[in-house]
């Protein structure tokens, strides 16, 4: 199986590395972000280039396609992504379901942890859905910065506390408030049980 990266320069978070392969199908292995300490394409190479560095690559119409429509969601403009082109086969059962899950968590809204494990099928397994988005490999495409904490808080992301000024700054793109680590205003959390539809604040 050959790799290849393609690497964003500029992006509202920071340079941004796509991992990805066009054999026997186009699928993106992993979403690479930049936190204060390294870039994503340093944590690239440590990953993925100890033997041999990865051509990089835009020859794709798949890819350029996922390019496009991230641009969008950075310029605040219409997109539309997909999970058809990452690899979930890679995850257990009730991993796949948490991404699958927080795949429909819409730009605007937020969900919880316990919103999520309830949403997923598995009310009590808050703990292991935290576990579940702390390695989500596709972050903005599966956006699990939109999981927070029941308080408003916006909690972790990418399991490194460097990643929260990302994940601030992701929300605010979504056009939330967000007031030192809470959201703030009407920010409301997104519910799959109308019945129990809540404010955070």
């Amino acid at each position: 199986m050959t790799l290849f990266k393609c690497i964003i320069d500029t992006s509202p978070i920071g340079e941004i590395t796509i991992i990805w392969r066009k054999k026997p199908k186009f699928l993106i292995e992993e979403i690479i972000l930049s936190n204060p300490n390294k870039t994503s394409s340093q944590i690239a190479k440590e990953k993925y280039e100890k033997e041999e560095e990865l051509a990089i690559n835009k020859k794709s119409k798949q890819l350029n396609n996922v390019l496009k429509e991230m641009d969008n969601y950075f310029k605040e403009k219409d997109y539309k992504f997909s999970l058809e082109y990452l690899n979930l086969d890679k995850f257990t059962p009730f991993q796949r379901k948490v991404l699958e899950t927080e795949f429909k968590t819409k730009k605007g809204t937020v969900n919880t942890y316990k919103g999520l494990a309830k949403a997923s099928g598995s009310p009590k397994a808050y703990r292991s859905v935290g576990r579940a988005l702390s390695k989500n490999p596709y972050p903005i495409i599966i956006p699990c910065h939109r999981t927070v904490k029941s308080d408003g808080t916006i909690g972790g992301f990418g399991g490194v506390a460097e990643g929260l000024e990302s994940k601030k700054t992701l929300l605010e793109l979504d056009g939330l408030m967000i007031q030192g680590r809470k959201i703030v205003g009407d920010s409301s959390i997104i519910s799959f049980d109308k019945t129990s539809q809540t404010k955070l604040v």
